[in-house]
């Protein structure tokens, strides 16, 4: 039988640590909305890929060999495709000089998207081919991961930390409240001494 605990208790517990980890990375969450603001106010509606369901995601980073449309060709899912992850790692100019351009270089990460899943939906069990950096920008208290083989949930907060989410495990997302928009990041190279203990 399943068992769901508070969401505040994994962010908290060293259980939590197998699975979601708090970086030494952080920044103010009001200059991110603030940018998040200026940035959507740039992009064209075709600039984002849109799902059955509503949610949005649109790219922060393109590959420079692709021909394709750079706002798009890097959402959805990469399953079943010749598409690979590491090749998405030069900047949309939209989002030069802004502080999303510095959480990807602080990150060093690759295929950066801006997305936002739209209230009462949820995402099919999958597992990803590397983790996952999350910022969270807009959220509620009631947007949760799920990890169906650990028999957890977890809640990501925007509280302006980036955190780093082990998606290759199976896991949903399901969100029971308003739309929340997160910063997705693929993790790239390794860095040293990048998770906090998050009980201190």
């Amino acid at each position: 039988m399943t068992t769901f605990f508070p969401a505040k208790w994994f962010l908290t517990s060293k259980y939590s640590l197998m699975f979601v980890k708090r970086t030494k990375w952080s920044y103010d969450l009001d200059s991110l909305l603030v940018t998040l603001e200026q940035v959507q106010t740039r992009l064209w509606s075709d600039m984002w890929e849109r799902s059955g369901d509503g949610s949005t995601q649109t790219c922060l980073q393109k590959n420079p060999k692709s021909s394709l449309d750079p706002y798009t060709d890097g959402a959805g899912t990469f399953r079943d495709t010749d598409k690979v992850e590491t090749d998405y790692t030069m900047l949309n100019e939209v989002y030069g000089g802004t502080i999303f351009d510095r959480v990807i270089r602080d990150v060093n990460g690759v295929r950066a998207r801006l997305m936002t899943k739209k209230m009462h939906s949820t995402y099919s069990v999958h597992s990803d081919k590397t983790p996952r950096y999350h910022l969270a920008l807009i959220t509620n208290p009631n947007a949760y991961f799920i990890f169906p083989t650990l028999n957890e949930i977890m809640h990501i907060p925007a509280d302006g930390y980036v955190y780093e989410v082990d998606t290759t495990l199976p896991h949903s997302f399901a969100n029971c409240g308003p739309d929340r928009t997160h910063l997705v990041i693929s993790k790239g190279a390794h860095h040293d001494n990048e998770i906090q203990n998050i009980q201190n």
